[in-house]
């Protein structure tokens, strides 16, 4: 199952006021820097935690269904399912009805269980493709504050060691401590 992201979030869980705010910045000079932190920041405790923050498309590419009609999402939490297409040996699409799946977005980890026949797909990889909705929502009042001062402390981090070789590329252990206590288990 291979995760590949369409849609971007189009706001971060932190606004450049919120971040010049806690890291005591006055002008804009380091606005562009603190903004790229604030990104980065933001793409690590996702990856860390193995939660998406904001509202973002993604496509998962899936090779065949599950013999018990349940696929385990490795994304979380889950919005909602756009599209389910299955691919014939010609690579033809053909777009699975909503009524043959149901999705439970917020359990850990999200399934998508098939609730009707579904047609098995002509290739043997890459043959169905999931796009889904992700994230908690579409502004930062949706993101958990345990993620979101995870990302304070890492930008704080972050922007007082530029690359001055301070650490080991690991996260501070008082994020890392925060990012666990949120970190869902591998599938």
């Amino acid at each position: 199952m291979t995760p590949v992201l369409i849609t971007p979030p189009a706001t971060e869980p932190l606004t450049l006021a919120e971040a010049k705010a806690w890291l005591r910045i006055d002008g804009a000079e380091e606005d562009a820097l603190v903004t790229a932190l604030i990104g980065a920041a933001r793409s690590v405790i996702e990856r860390e935690s193995r939660r998406l923050m904001i509202t973002q498309g993604w496509r998962l590419m899936v090779d065949g269904w599950p013999a018990d009609g349940v696929l385990r999402l490795p994304l979380a939490p889950v919005q909602s399912v756009t599209a389910v297409r299955v691919f014939d040996a010609a690579g033809v699409p053909m777009v699975a009805p909503p009524a043959s799946y149901r999705l439970e977005g917020q359990r850990d980890p999200p399934l998508l269980t098939l609730l009707a026949p579904v047609p098995m797909p002509g290739r043997t990889t890459g043959g169905i493709e999931i796009d889904l909705t992700c994230g908690y929502g579409a502004s930062a009042a949706a993101v958990p504050e345990t993620l979101r001062q995870a990302l304070r402390m890492t930008l704080a981090h972050w922007f007082e060691n530029r690359g001055d070789g301070e650490g080991d590329g690991r996260l501070p252990a008082e994020v890392a401590a925060l990012v666990a206590a949120t970190r869902r288990p591998r599938l």
